[in-house]
């Protein structure tokens, strides 16, 4: 009866279980059906190391979805086409870039999804229903690793050539230079007030060329004012003598209509008087001409008197005779 009784609580354990596990399946099952998901295809120039179906998605650093695809390219099997099973509510754009990223330092590889503006809307669907292709870009652990080989290379050409440098013959010669080098260090520590003497004599050189610089400068600056003293001096020269030329011309040309006043002037003068004047350079003429020659002897007898009266004005006064007048 006891061993009945066990059965049946076990029995009925195991009932509870079952519908347990089936009702936690009914809600697993629930949550993926009301769960919806976006799907996309990336295509992987070089070789995705590290990823693996269920590989995380990431957007911006946040998981959204899964990688469920990995296969060859078969139209360029140098490239890889990557499904991804993204959230549906994930803002997905046409200008978005998925690149290949590493987790840490475990070396699990994932898909990393970024950028993607507003305007550029939704990815379109490729042909016969395929996931729409977003852009794929060399991520920095894909070009460390397509660029590891080359890199390689360079180290071991590098090595192979320190070694050869490294020979026996190549240290004799360096621990020469290094003697040398040390010999010399010694003298310059021996020669130290000397040299110490020649930076300052070689600060005074500097400043005197410093000097003689800022003279220079100041002469230069003085020529260029005085340069420019001279220009605007010979600019107020060329208007100065415009203006006078024209001030002048414009007199000659005022004078000459004055004289062509007085011409006509005189013309009409000559015209009324013609009578008068014609008598005038007969009878008048010869009557001034003896005048001016009577004024010409009297003029000349008042010079003689007047020389006379300078060289001896006591005869001219008294005569030859002057009785009675001693000088003391």
């Amino acid at each position: 009866m006891e061993t009945r009784a066990n059965h049946i609580v076990i029995g009925a354990f195991v009932l509870v279980v079952v519908f347990g596990l089936f009702g936690f399946v009914l809600w697993l099952a629930k949550i993926e059906i009301d769960q919806q998901f976006s799907y996309y295809r990336v295509i992987f120039e070089e070789a995705v190391s590290g990823l693996s179906i269920g590989g995380d998605v990431r957007y911006n650093g946040i998981p959204v979805g899964a990688v469920t695809e990995i296969k060859i390219d078969h139209k360029d099997p140098g490239r890889v086409q990557v499904t991804l099973e993204v959230a549906a509510d994930t803002p997905v754009k046409a200008d978005t870039v998925a690149k290949l990223e590493l987790q840490g330092i475990t070396g699990v590889a994932f898909v990393q999804l970024s950028g993607g503006t507003v305007s550029a809307g939704k990815p379109k669907p490729g042909s016969n229903g395929e996931p729409p292709i977003l852009r794929s870009e060399r991520s920095a652990i894909q070009a460390f690793f397509a660029g590891a080989p080359e890199l390689i290379n360079q180290a071991i050409v590098l090595v192979d050539a320190v070694t050869k440098l490294v020979n026996e013959k190549n240290r004799e010669r360096f621990e020469h230079i290094l003697a040398n080098v040390d010999e010399i260090s010694t003298g310059l520590a021996k020669r130290g007030p000397e040299l110490e003497q020649m930076l300052g004599d070689l600060q005074q050189i500097a400043a005197r060329t410093s000097e003689l610089m800022n003279r220079l400068n100041g002469l230069v600056e003085s020529s260029e004012v005085t340069l420019s003293v001279a220009r605007g001096t010979m600019n107020a020269a060329d208007e100065l003598i415009e203006g006078e030329l024209r001030k002048t011309l414009a007199d000659l040309g005022a004078a000459a209509k004055r004289f062509e006043a007085v011409g006509k002037d005189l013309q009409v003068l000559v015209a009324e008087n013609r009578e008068g004047l014609a008598a005038f350079t007969t009878d008048g003429l010869l009557e001034l001409t003896r005048f001016l020659e009577e004024s010409r002897v009297l003029v000349a007898a008042a010079s003689r008197l007047v020389e006379d009266l300078k060289s001896d004005p006591a005869y001219f006064l008294f005569g030859g005779q002057q009785e009675g007048f001693e000088a003391e």
